[in-house]
């Protein structure tokens, strides 16, 4: 049990990490509350009070999912470059949903869905500015290394979530 005690307050930071980690988190506090607060009780409190519990914690199950689809953009998609949010949309409209990063002899190329970001191969500072934005994505979890160049990256299922949110961002500020 010291053990335990010892490493709640890791336990809590894990599980607010994610939607299921709260939830999982929020009905292990129910039980050991109910626990405590009804353990001589009769059944049928104790049956009664199982099943508020049970349809409360559904209940706030169902509003923490429907909240987390309807939410704008996340930090994390927000706080993007806008460089960083315009490859993203452009990787998640790619058939392939791929981006590649190639570095040939003296030149480079940052290029997705048949757009070259790199249009002044001369001028080092874009260079410096995109492949900023590709590190902001492969630090978010937006895209992942494919192959062991690091030439060759992969829209991630946030990845392709977080453009969408973008997308309906930018569609909401204009209109």
């Amino acid at each position: 049990m010291d053990a335990l005690t010892a490493r709640l307050p890791e336990i809590i930071t894990a599980a607010a990490q994610s939607y299921l980690g709260i939830l999982a988190l929020l009905s292990v506090a129910l039980s050991l509350l109910a626990y405590f607060f009804f353990a001589k009780a009769s059944e049928k409190v104790k049956v009664g009070i199982f099943v508020l519990l049970f349809l409360g914690v559904i209940a706030f199950g169902a509003a923490m999912f429907r909240a987390s689809h309807d939410s704008p953009v996340p930090a994390s998609a927000a706080a993007l470059s806008d460089e960083a949010q315009l490859l993203l949309k452009e990787a998640a409209a790619d058939p392939s949903g791929l981006v590649l990063f190639e570095r040939y002899g003296a030149g480079v190329d940052l290029h997705t869905n048949g757009v070259s970001f790199l249009t002044s191969k001369d001028d080092h500072r874009v260079l410096a500015l995109w492949e900023s934005a590709l590190q902001e994505l492969i630090r978010d979890g937006l895209l992942t290394s494919r192959g062991e160049r690091g030439e060759v990256f992969e829209i991630t299922k946030q990845g392709y979530d977080a453009a969408k949110r973008i997308d309906r961002a930018s569609t909401e500020a204009r209109s």
